[in-house]
């Protein structure tokens, strides 16, 4: 086993080691590592894949260790993970990657490749190839000098020998030709995370400065869009009160808070917070340009000590581990049909990100605090929180969907057109817009019409967009001036059926009337028949609809809508409903490629970008899904569920990853997309 002090002592003579992130993790697991007598060359921080180590995502991060023996990875984590270890006799050769943000190093071996990914700059990796060169052509151990700093080798050939930063660079370590490479595509590389250029340390802080500006630029203006939203004046101040009980928990009472933390939450705050800044002047110049100035630094910091106390105000509101904004936006997405809570949980958890990563540090603590930031931003799908819990055990799981702005039918067909898939659906929505055109004509000519019905029945699995063709079936009967509102309710059994003798009459009466004018959607409407021999209170429930259908034909177009063969049989056990549906919409399960279209619409509302690797990566996933898919498949359900879980994926991966980027922060790799076997061990799905 090394001595620490040694390591200490070669380690502080290695230029690359100034750049190493978590140097008491890898000195702790190199003096397990190393043996006594061996010198550590030169060092290169990155992420790894071998034989032995292995990771997620883009691989284990830690240190590619060169030493007078050997090549050893250590990793920054456990210190009970195995090393991976390069013999110089096993390399063959060894192929440097340039791309757009990272370099790619690969160490052709026996029957196998191994790849180093790094963000460092070309000076650093072509310093450490050098030192490999020059110790792979040495042919042997050198003579040991003193145990005292080690100068690092002098970095030789700084630049790709071609020229061409897009091509695998061989690196002539001297030794007889090897196996051929392995063909390399670029279909096959993964965009990595952003790297820096090499700066001076002013240059980089700087830098560093700019981007958390832009960044607080970015949440304000995302932030500033919900001050009317939904007519609710005080919706944008619980959003801002929300946003800064995030920030008290990044913090977490950190009395060693770094300036750039304090001068990114006070850039955050300042223009949502106006009435506390009474430097107006300043208040007017922070996002008049595109950097920030660094004489306007001192000014903005002087600010922190108003957000402190703010932070402090936050810190002793009861959230229940919930966020009110958050669930009230997931509410109003169930009703409208729309995607506010994806694109302001995104943006809360990267104001979370950058707030922690701000000095471009990022602890075990850090980690964690990120951890519970995430549960109490996304667990807004298990919990809309106490108060919303008590409001639905008092009243009938109901929800209204308004109609909105009134839209002209072609306007109407058009987004109905943009859905993805349903193409059979299009068509009979087709067919029942021009056969009602038809019908109206005919009416006011006062020619002899049929009777029409405005019921319909909707058929198919869950997940595949029944509930938003409703609303849309609404919208056209309003247009063609069937219905005068064209809202939709929503319910199911528990909305209409009571416990108690009675009840249920008065329960799916007080449903009706909240949807005359408009249109009642019931899901699952086959769990209203009786389940059993004797008395069931659904009958009552289906004997009240029933009547309600007939004497307000005019004014209400009821949908039921279900799995196929329950559907058949539950209209085929009961004349009276049969009677009144002539319209039947058959849906179908969306096709792998659709799947994967409706995946593109949830990246888009995050703000996520998915590389090339990663959709194909995800295509695949998605075709062996369907094949094996069964009448509960879940469809556009499946794929959100497969979206929380790749983001979460891409979290774990970049937690530990500083400097932050928008490049990494919004990009999923194929690393991120989960596999068969993590699939088949989940419930979720």
């Amino acid at each position: 086993m090394a001595v620490q002090e040694e390591l200490e002592t070669q380690l502080d003579g290695i230029t690359n080691w100034i750049h190493v992130s978590f140097k008491k993790n890898i000195i702790t697991n190199m003096q397990r590592i190393l043996e006594d007598e061996e010198l550590i060359i030169d060092v290169l921080e990155g992420f790894y894949r071998g034989r032995v180590v292995v990771g997620s995502g883009s691989g284990t991060p830690g240190v590619f260790c060169l030493t007078d023996q050997r090549l050893v990875f250590v990793a920054n984590g456990d210190t009970r993970a195995k090393p991976d270890v390069l013999e110089f006799s096993h390399i063959s050769s060894v192929r440097t990657r340039k791309g757009a943000a990272s370099h790619r190093v690969t160490f052709v071996q026996q029957e196998t490749e191994t790849t180093l990914t790094t963000t460092r700059n070309e000076t650093q990796v072509q310093s450490f190839l050098s030192a490999l060169r020059e110790r792979m052509a040495s042919g042997g151990r050198p003579e040991r000098q003193e145990k005292t700093t080690r100068k690092p080798p002098k970095p030789k050939d700084t630049h790709p020998r071609n020229g061409d930063s897009s091509q695998d660079t061989p690196v002539d370590l001297g030794l007889p030709p090897g196996p051929p490479d392995k063909p390399h595509s670029d279909a096959d590389e993964d965009e990595e995370p952003e790297a820096l250029p090499q700066l001076s340390p002013a240059e980089e802080k700087l830098r560093n400065l700019n981007f958390l500006h832009s960044e607080a630029r970015k949440i304000f203006v995302e932030v500033n869009k919900y001050k009317s939203f939904n007519e609710e004046p005080a919706f944008l101040q619980q959003l801002i009160d929300d946003l800064l009980y995030i920030a008290n928990v990044c913090i977490g009472g950190d009395d060693q808070l770094s300036d750039e933390s304090k001068l990114f939450v006070s850039m955050v705050l300042m223009p949502l917070r106006q009435s506390l800044v009474k430097d107006r002047e300043l208040l007017v110049d922070l996002f008049r340009v595109e950097s920030l100035p660094l004489r306007k630094r001192r000014a903005v910091l002087a600010q922190w000590n108003l957000f402190a106390n703010e932070l402090r105000k936050a810190a002793r509101h009861e959230t229940s581990q919930s966020l009110r904004s958050l669930a009230y936006l997931r509410a109003y997405d169930r009703q409208q049909d729309t995607s506010h809570f994806d694109k302001m949980a995104a943006l809360f958890y990267s104001f979370a990100q950058v707030l922690l990563k701000a000095d471009g540090n990022i602890s075990a603590q850090h980690a964690k605090r990120l951890q519970k930031i995430r549960q109490i931003i996304y667990g807004e799908r298990e919990a809309e929180g106490s108060s919303a819990d008590k409001l639905r055990a008092k009243k009938p799981e109901v929800r209204v969907s308004q109609a909105g702005e009134e839209e002209s039918l072609e306007e109407i067909m058009l987004n109905v057109n943009r859905l993805i898939g349903m193409d059979r659906v299009k068509t009979q929505i087709e067919t029942f817009v021009n056969l009602m055109k038809v019908h109206r004509e005919r009416e006011l000519r006062g020619l002899p019409v049929t009777e029409f019905s405005m019921h319909a029945v909707f058929y198919g699995p869950p997940g595949t967009g029944k509930t938003t063709i409703a609303r849309y079936v609404g919208k056209v009967f309003r247009a063609l001036g069937l219905l005068k509102s064209g809202h939709m309710v929503e319910t199911d059994r528990s909305g209409m059926v009571a416990g108690f003798v009675g009840q249920t009459a008065i329960q799916t009466t007080e449903v009706i009337d909240q949807a005359l004018d408009g249109v009642l959607f019931i899901d699952e409407a086959y769990t209203l028949s009786p389940r059993s021999g004797g008395k069931d209170f659904g009958q009552e429930a289906i004997d009240t609809l029933l009547k309600r259908m007939e004497d307000n034909r005019d004014r209400l177009a009821v949908i039921v809508a279900g799995y196929p063969d329950e559907m058949k049989i539950f209209l085929d056990t009961n004349p009276g409903l049969k009677s009144r549906f002539n319209r039947y919409f058959y849906f179908d399960h969306y096709e792998p490629d659709e799947l994967l279209r409706i995946f593109d619409v949830f990246l888009e509302n995050a703000m996520f970008t998915l590389t090339s690797p990663a959709r194909r990566e995800l295509l695949s996933l998605l075709t062996a899904l369907h094949r094996k898919r069964d009448k509960a498949f879940g469809n556009g359900r499946l794929v959100r569920n497969l979206f929380e879980r790749i983001v979460e994926k891409q979290a774990n991966r970049i937690a530990g990853i500083t400097p932050l980027t928008d490049h990494l922060l919004c990009s999923i790799t194929k690393y991120d997309i989960p596999t068969r076997a993590e699939i088949a061990s989940e419930n979720r799905w």
